[in-house]
């Protein structure tokens, strides 16, 4: 006869597969935790699995497959252990995104640099400081934008590879999918070219909207190009209100 499972029973098979999850990131994340608060009851069991997207639906791991979880948190878990091209391998941390889900506004770079390696988030660092001050320029916070990066993994050096795009735009995709903002705004040639399928160098690309799944892109300059050249402020400036002028009529 068949009995329904205990809350011990479901509590057991949990922290096997937490074991388990904890296990596969054991290499990228060596120092990480995972620990239960308090007792689960049932209701929370199924709460937990889907905030740790254990929910056989969505194979995460070293090559996550679709269909790809329906939210940020569950996503980002699904895609946490990728090792679908080699920058998997050489990443200390896997650079997913943050900022405000509903925000209007994404910012999108190429990749993850050294900082962003370091630190698991996207854009910080001098270039990250810089962009900081053109979102408060914008009427922003920070938190109240969406920053990610195409590639999630650090290129070491160099701009991302035919391969190294091949395995992260399905993640770009559905990420921009779920967050669906009013403008996107591409940072840097290499992130407007792919978002725009062009061959165009970003002085020809920038100060026009171009689209990406529906979605309006603007291309501008990366932060870390105003660093280098501190001339190129006002160009970012003048695609900044077109930005905001779109904004604003939505």
């Amino acid at each position: 006869m068949n009995q329904t499972p205990s809350i011990a029973e479901h509590l057991s098979a949990l922290a096997g597969r937490l074991a388990e999850l904890a296990r596969s990131r054991a290499v990228a994340t060596p120092d990480a935790r995972v620990r239960l608060a308090r007792p689960l009851e049932i209701p929370a069991l199924a709460q937990a699995e889907r905030l740790l997207a254990l929910d056989a639906r969505y194979v995460g791991g070293a090559e996550p497959k679709e269909p790809y979880a329906p939210s940020l948190a569950a996503f980002q878990d699904q895609i946490s252990g990728c090792l679908r091209c080699p920058l998997g391998g050489r990443r200390k941390h896997i650079v997913f995104g943050e900022g405000d889900p509903a925000s209007p506004l994404a910012f999108v770079a190429a990749g993850p640099g050294g900082d962003e390696d370091l630190a698991g988030r996207p854009l910080v660092g001098a270039a990250g400081g810089l962009l900081d001050r053109v979102v408060a320029a914008m009427g922003y916070k920070r938190s109240e934008v969406y920053l990610c990066t195409v590639v999630k993994c650090r290129p070491a050096g160099r701009e991302p590879e035919a391969a190294d795009v091949a395995s992260c735009r399905p993640y770009l995709e559905h990420q921009l999918r779920l967050l669906r903002p009013k403008a996107v705004i591409a940072l840097g040639e290499t992130a407007a070219r792919l978002l725009l399928d062009s061959g165009e160098p970003l002085a020809a690309l920038r100060g026009r909207w171009g689209s990406f799944l529906g979605m309006r892109v603007m291309p501008t300059f990366h932060p870390s190009d105003l660093l280098r050249d501190p001339g190129l402020k006002r160009h970012v400036w003048d695609d900044m209100k077109l930005v905001m002028k779109v904004l604003k009529e939505a």
